[in-house]
């Protein structure tokens, strides 16, 4: 089955050397590291709806306040009612006195009246905040009304 050339030399068969060139192909491509490469093609669009809202300030505010002139100077402020904001979620409140020691009342949207007391280590002015809240946003302008203690 060999076929012999002038040089002396053997010739492998047509098909033997094809399996070797093969083998060969087959060891190299396995040893030899690879690229990973991966392509998607499904497409699917994502839908965003943006706006945007400014949260309206309260108004109509209706509160009194008292003042302690005690020792411990204090002032007490009762609101009774302001007019409810559209979309509004709830309301935050704020007594601020004026060493700025504070307290915060978060009342829901059907509850618009509070009263708040704060004491201070001066008199001064007291500062009253009522700003209207929609889900986790909070109104930038909140209505302020301030007093003298």
């Amino acid at each position: 089955m060999s076929r012999h050339r002038a040089g002396g030399t053997t010739r492998l068969p047509r098909r033997l050397r094809f399996l070797a060139k093969l083998l060969v192909a087959v060891v190299v491509l396995t040893l030899v590291p690879t690229v990973a490469q991966a392509a998607f093609s499904n497409r699917e669009a994502g839908s965003t709806v943006l706006g945007t809202y400014n949260i309206p300030t309260p108004t109509g505010v209706d509160a009194s306040y008292t003042c302690s002139t005690s020792s411990r100077r204090s002032a007490t402020v009762t609101v009774r009612d302001f007019t409810a904001v559209a979309r509004a979620t709830g309301y935050t409140v704020t007594l601020t006195a004026p060493d700025r020691k504070v307290q915060t009342v978060e009342l829901a949207a059907s509850k618009r009246a509070t009263t708040l007391s704060v004491a201070s280590t001066t008199s001064g002015k007291y500062v009253l905040s009522v700003r209207a809240n929609v889900g986790s946003w909070t109104g930038k302008d909140p209505a302020v009304f301030s007093f003298t203690c």
